[in-house]
Order: C-alpha cells, then sequence, then structure tokens
C-alpha cells in the first residue's frame, strides 16, 4: 500500500475513535449539565461566634445568613475544647476528691471525671465514650452533679477525641430548615461494632443529613473496617464529603465502597482567611462550583480586627457569592451526587484503536513506518484480547492507553508542523498552528473517551502518568528533530556538543534551563506548587474578562513560541522554540486529562488559550518589527 493511502488510513481511524469518544462523554456532558445545585454550609461554632458579638441569638443568626443564600450548617464532632467549661468541668481523681469531699471515697487516683448538669451531654458523653475507649467509663450520680469518670490519658490524646454531636443543637438547626454536615473525628482502634454505636446517634437526622465528612488524615476503622464504616453512612442515607486538597487516607475507598455516591466539598483554609478578601473568596467558591464539580461550598465567615461590623461584612459577602452562582446558573439546594456512570465497551475499544492508530502514524512520520505497524498491530490484538477474554478494559488499560495518548498526540501536532517547513507569513503560520491544535485536541478527545466514568468525575481516580506525558513528548521530539537534521551525523554532533568547552555564559544558560524545566515539572502534576507573586490575581483578573481562564503554557508561552518557531527557519539553536511550543501543545492534551472539570469548560479554555495566544504572538511579531525598523532608523538604516 502507497504511504499516502495508509497515512489515510490511519487518519481515518483516529477520527473514528475520536468519533467514539464523542459518544462516550456525551453521557458525561449530560450528567454535568443536569447537575447544577450546590449547597452553601457556614460552621455552627462561627454562627455562636457572631451571635455573641452581636448581641443576636443563634437562631437569629442563622436566619439571616439563610436569607443571603446559607442552606446549611457544619457541625464538627465535640471535643473537650468545646463543652468546656460551659458544659463540661474537667477534673482528675484527686482534684475531685478536693474540692468535693463529701464524695472523695467515689473519686479514684489516676483517673479523669467529667463533671456536668446536662443529662444530654451526659448522655453523649457516655455513648461516645462507651465505644472508643478499652474500658467502659464509670457513671457517678448525686444529688448535685453527674459525672463520668475514665482513667488518665495525656492532654493531647484526651483533646483529640471525639465526643459526639449536640443533638439538641442539630435538632434545632434541621427545625430551622437547614441541612446538616457532620464531621466525625477518628479514633484508635476502631471497630465494626463501635463504628455502628458512635453512629447510631445520628439515625434521627437522617432526612437532613447533606453529607458526612471526616476531620483526620486517616478515616475511623481504616483498613479492615472501611465495609462497615460504608455499611453504616449508607444507613444514614448521606453521601460521603470529599474535600478538595485535603488527602484522607481511606476516604476514595470508602466513596467506591459506597458506589461513589460523594460530593466534592470546597473550604478556604482557616490561614487564608485573613490575607483574603471576599471578592476572592466569591471567585474561589465560584471556580469551585463551575470548573472542578464541586457541589458542596463550606463558607468560614470573616472575622477580621479591622472590621465595624462583622455581621454585615459577611452577609454582604454571602450576598455576593449567591449572586456569583445565579450568574452562572447554578442553584442553591440540597446537592446530590452524579449518578453512576460508564460508557459502553465498544465506544471504549474504538477509542484505544483510535490511540494505536496515532502512535503508527506518530512512528511513521518519523521514518519508523515498519516498526510502528509491527508495534501497533500487536497493540490492537492485545487490545482485542482484553475485550474478549473479559478484562472489560478495566481502569488500569485505559489509564496505559490515555497515557499513550498524552505522549502521541502533542508530538504528532509539532512534528507535522516541522515537516512542513517554513512558513511564509503570520497567517500560513497561524493555519498550521489550527491544524495542530486540532491534532492536539483530538489526543484529548480520546483521553476523555477512555476515562470517562464518575470515579473521575469526583477525583476518586485520576489520569496517570502526568511527569511522563510532560517529559517524553520533549524527548521524542527533540531527538528527533536534531536526528531529521543531522542524519548520520546525528552521534557525532551530539557528541561534539558535550565535548564543548563551558563558558560562565553556558553555565548560566544551562542553570536557568534547568530551573525552568523544575518548575516545569513541578507545576505538571496532580498536585502542583504554589502559585507564583501575583499569579492568582492575574487569573481572576483573566476569568472576569473571559469566563474561563486559559492556560499560561499555551497562551503566553506555547503559541507565541510556535508562531515564532514557524516562522523561522529550523536551526539547532531555534529548538528551544519549537520545545517551547510543544509545552503549550502538551498542555492542550493535559486539560482534557482533569475529568473532574466539566469537559464544556475544558473545551472553551482550550479555544481561550488558542485567540489568545496567537494575538499574544502577533503582538510580539509586531513589536519586533516596530523595534527592528527604530533600530534601522537609529544607526542609519532604510528600515526595510
Amino acid at each position: 500500500m502507497r504511504r499516502s493511502w495508509r497515512i489515510l488510513a490511519l487518519l481515518i481511524v483516529v477520527l473514528l475513535g475520536a468519533a467514539a469518544s464523542l459518544g462516550a462523554v456525551a453521557g458525561r456532558v449530560r450528567l454535568e449539565g443536569a447537575n447544577r445545585t450546590v449547597t452553601v454550609a457556614v460552621d455552627y461554632r462561627e454562627v455562636a461566634k457572631l451571635a455573641r458579638w452581636t448581641g443576636l441569638t443563634e437562631r437569629e443568626v442563622l436566619g439571616l445568613l439563610g436569607e443571603k443564600g446559607v442552606n446549611a450548617v457544619l457541625f464538627k464532632e465535640d471535643t473537650i475544647r468545646e463543652l468546656s467549661p460551659e458544659r463540661v468541668r474537667l477534673y482528675s481523681g484527686d482534684e475531685a476528691a478536693w474540692l468535693f469531699p463529701r464524695y472523695a471515697d467515689r473519686f479514684r487516683a489516676g483517673f479523669l471525671y467529667f463533671f456536668l448538669r446536662d443529662l444530654d451531654v451526659l448522655e453523649q458523653i457516655k455513648g461516645q465514650l462507651e465505644h472508643k475507649l478499652p474500658a467502659p467509663p464509670e457513671v457517678i450520680s448525686t444529688p448535685d452533679f453527674m459525672v463520668v469518670g475514665i482513667p488518665f490519658m495525656p492532654q493531647e490524646e484526651l483533646e483529640a477525641l471525639g465526643l459526639g454531636f449536640p443533638r439538641n443543637k442539630l435538632r434545632e438547626v434541621a427545625d430551622q430548615g437547614f441541612l446538616l454536615l457532620v464531621q466525625v473525628r477518628s479514633w484508635p482502634q476502631a471497630t465494626e461494632e463501635s463504628l455502628g454505636k458512635v453512629l447510631e446517634p445520628l439515625q434521627p437526622f437522617r432526612p437532613y443529613l447533606a453529607a458526612v465528612l471526616f476531620n483526620d488524615k486517616v478515616l475511623p476503622g481504616f483498613p479492615e473496617a472501611l465495609p462497615a464504616l460504608a455499611a453504616e453512612i449508607r444507613q444514614l442515607g448521606a453521601p460521603v464529603g470529599l474535600i478538595e486538597f485535603n488527602e484522607q487516607q481511606g476516604l476514595k475507598n470508602l466513596a467506591l465502597l459506597m458506589d461513589k455516591k460523594a460530593l466534592r466539598l470546597h473550604a478556604i483554609p482557616p490561614e487564608r482567611m485573613f490575607s483574603l478578601s471576599p471578592e476572592e473568596g466569591v471567585a474561589r467558591f465560584t471556580l469551585a462550583a463551575t470548573e472542578r464539580n464541586v457541589r458542596l461550598l463550606f463558607v468560614r465567615l470573616f472575622f477580621r480586627p479591622d472590621s465595624s461590623d462583622w455581621l454585615a461584612d459577611n452577609l454582604s459577602y454571602l450576598e455576593d457569592l449567591r449572586a456569583s452562582l445565579a450568574g452562572e446558573g447554578l442553584v442553591i439546594g440540597r446537592a446530590e451526587p452524579f449518578p453512576a456512570f460508564k460508557s459502553w465497551r465498544l465506544l471504549w475499544f474504538l477509542a484505544g484503536v483510535g490511540v494505536i492508530a496515532g502512535g503508527i502514524l506518530l512512528l511513521e512520520s518519523l521514518g519508523f513506518g515498519r516498526w510502528g505497524w509491527a508495534l501497533g498491530i500487536l497493540g490492537c490484538l492485545g487490545w482485542l484480547g482484553a475485550g474478549l477474554l473479559g478484562y472489560g478494559y478495566g481502569l488500569f488499560l485505559r489509564k496505559v492507553m490515555a497515557l499513550g495518548a498524552a505522549v502521541v498526540f502533542p508530538t504528532l501536532a509539532l512534528w507535522s508542523a516541522l515537516v512542513g517547513g517554513r512558513s511564509s507569513g503570520p497567517i500560513p503560520a497561524a493555519k498550521v498552528i489550527l491544524r495542530s491544535t486540532f491534532v492536539s485536541f483530538l489526543g484529548g478527545l480520546l483521553i476523555a473517551g477512555l476515562l470517562s466514568e464518575t470515579a473521575f468525575m469526583l477525583q476518586l481516580d485520576q489520569f496517570t502518568g502526568v511527569k511522563a506525558a510532560f517529559v517524553l513528548p520533549l524527548l521524542i521530539f527533540g531527538v528527533g528533530a536534531i536526528y531529521r537534521e543531522e542524519k548520520d551525523n546525528f552521534w557525532p554532533t551530539v557528541k561534539g556538543w558535550l565535548q564543548q568547552n563551558l563558558t560562565v555564559l553556558m553555565l548560566l544558560i544551562l542553570a536557568a534551563a534547568a530551573a525552568a524545566f523544575v518548575v516545569y515539572l513541578s507545576r505538571s502534576g496532580n498536585q502542583s506548587i504554589g502559585l507564583l507573586p501575583l499569579e492568582g490575581q492575574v487569573r481572576l483578573l483573566l476569568d472576569g474578562i473571559l469566563g474561563v481562564r486559559p492556560r499560561f503554557k499555551e497562551f503566553l508561552l506555547g503559541y507565541p513560541a510556535f508562531l515564532w518557531a514557524l516562522m523561522l527557519p529550523y536551526r539547532h539553536r531555534f529548538l528551544p522554540l519549537w520545545l517551547l511550543a510543544l509545552t503549550g501543545q502538551i498542555s492542550v492534551v493535559n486539560t482534557f486529562c482533569h475529568i473532574h472539570t466539566p469537559l464544556v469548560v475544558s473545551l472553551v479554555r482550550t479555544v481561550n488559550g488558542l485567540w489568545v495566544g496567537l494575538l499574544v504572538g502577533m503582538g510580539t511579531l509586531v513589536v519586533a518589527h516596530v523595534l527592528k525598523v527604530v533600530f534601522l532608523r537609529c544607526f542609519g538604516g532604510s528600515g526595510r
């Protein structure tokens, strides 16, 4: 078969795979479009604080917050810190015997005693301690007070021990029409039996529970008792909350055990509340809801020392948040988890074949056609066999195929532009960029099709191999570009570069390149480093202007470098321009690897990056031309 016909056949297979991916992502897009309800929650402790400092009751404060869009209240499990000294006093056995000599014989050395007057608090604490400690607590009842005694434990351990939820407060808030979020603390050596007993007091609030959250880095009962924990939460009828940027060991396993009945939650860390403006807070929550499928918004209130009216400030803040969410088509109500969703195996099969065809195309373009076809046929047979033998294109196989697409398609996009030769002007160059970006988009679409299911939408699972996807295309393209130019002189040329004497300037350039590469890798993973100075403000500005912020790697680096690379004849000294251009195409593909981002948002981000990047690139060409004219005129040239 002639080469042109082989290329055409491979292109048809790639397009067929992309069409299958469109079918696979159609269900995801429908789910994302239908699920537009968010829950806005505040912390009950902050409500109480606001009530104390405004002279209002907690009920009155909640009523005012509810008028501004708050429809849920978060209760963290009480500890001795929250309960004392108003409702509980804690004494050692010796202290209790000295303070209450009439009952001295009932207190033992080496014990701690909780003194209470409220029967509800007694039942709350006793019920928790019975199932969290190795030995049951002692209960002492007198005409003057009620006491719960436990063996002595260090202050640090005692303060970390959850003592249940205030049922009277939960009832008051629920009766006022608010949903409830509860955050459970972990305890040592949790068993299946203790998990059930500890969560049992929440059963009466089942109709009001919007989500169950966890407080600590490791879930109670992890790993052996996780199935029992999942069963208990299912009985509560509530989803689990997945707190963004807060890894909790066992939480993803728990959500999978609950058939992915989970909701993503965004909260601004407490330490950021003093440096963050209300406008930035509104923007963060809006972005979380619109761009990351977050459906629980836990809003911490502002208590700034320089404020003269905490209540008015927070009511204004919440009103702005409600308006911003409404402006994005989001409705405040009871958030519901995404239904379990998976695509058809046939669509996954066709998408995988599309990736393999792209790999053959790349190897054919690089001059390794025979190897490409041999590996491609083996890959197709293996991919077909996996489906026929009942593996069902499980997560591992699809993630491997998705990684292949992330490496192949940006490399193919740039390589096709390189072999096309130098462009005659900005407009032809822009056409080449459009064509190359479409190739990268096809790769992103194939990845989206392969990974379209609920687990990825909730980030319970995610694209694997991000670092490889960011590095391998650069390596393949760089080596290929040098070999294409040098042919038989490839190794002598590389050897000559390695044997060059290093100058101070060269060392500085290498150090700068190494630092840039480290930053590039650090900001390319699923967990990246923090933002650069002013980057947060620039992001907010771009979001405000464009609706969806394009990626810096695309519009500020990738596309301008691509335009310049196409306008210049290829020389090895211009290879960094091509590599910068490739980082932009890698970023385009990577955008579609974030399945927790709605697909429509990814599409808009890609389009914005393209047209803004071309605009920036054209602007740099104009500036360069003007500087050239000025320079020539200043030094006696004609400027032409």
